[in-house]
């Protein structure tokens, strides 16, 4: 059993690697999805190739139109399988099993999806400021954080949202009773993180009348993406 991440693109799967390859119509080549029910496992099968050709009749609905094998690499040896429009819901694991002639071999792949970190956006509306991501995957984390370190309280409550693609969209937001401090904005997950820093505030000024209340906003605002 092997472990592999993938991003949100395409990805090819080794199956395995063939003894007496040369007889290519008696090549067998079998990729399965592994479900696991309490105690049960359950096997669909994601892609199918013999006598030569593909043979997809029984392939599961979830991978039709998206799989394809790499015939040309099969006299080498070689039995790879391309997954197209990878998807959150294809991570798992994976039965590959392969026959010729003379072998069979029966092996296991635990395919990891990630949906990278593209863009934190950080904001601020009168002393409040936010900090926002979308599209990720897996379950991201988001920490602040000022320049220089400072004792100020940066409560950290994200709020985090899944969406009906699996992916998540994370936000938080804090008070900015400091205003002469670099405020920053990390989000991560286990393979990538990004960083968006608000350089300057704008500070607000209230000024009272005995009949109207105005707000003046002073500095301008810069902000700076850091992977």
């Amino acid at each position: 059993t092997h472990t592999k991440s993938i991003f949100l693109v395409t990805e090819e799967c080794c199956c395995g690697y063939l003894n007496n390859p040369t007889h290519v119509f008696t090549v067998n080549v079998q990729l399965y999805r592994v479900y696991v029910f309490h105690v049960r496992c359950a096997d669909t099968q994601a892609h199918s190739y013999y006598y030569n050709q593909d043979q997809l009749g029984l392939q599961d609905q979830h991978f039709r139109g998206r799989t394809s094998l790499f015939k040309d690499q099969i006299s080498r040896g070689t039995a790879s399988i391309r997954l197209t429009g990878v998807e959150v819901q294809d991570e798992g694991r994976y039965k590959c099993y392969t026959s010729t002639i003379s072998d069979n071999k029966e092996s296991y792949i635990n395919l990891n999806v990630d949906a990278p970190i593209h863009k934190v956006d950080i904001q601020q509306v009168e002393n409040r400021i936010t900090c926002s991501s979308e599209g990720i995957y897996p379950q991201p984390e988001l920490t602040w954080s000022t320049s220089p370190p400072s004792n100020v309280s940066l409560e950290n409550n994200p709020t985090v949202q899944q969406t009906e693609q699996l992916l998540y969209n994370i936000n938080s937001s804090l008070i900015a009773s400091v205003t002469d401090l670099v405020y920053s904005c990390t989000v991560s997950t286990r393979t990538n993180k990004r960083t968006a820093t608000l350089f300057k505030l704008k500070v607000y000024h209230l000024q009272s009348t005995q009949d109207t209340q105005t707000e003046e906003a002073h500095t301008d605002t810069k902000f700076t993406y850091t992977v």
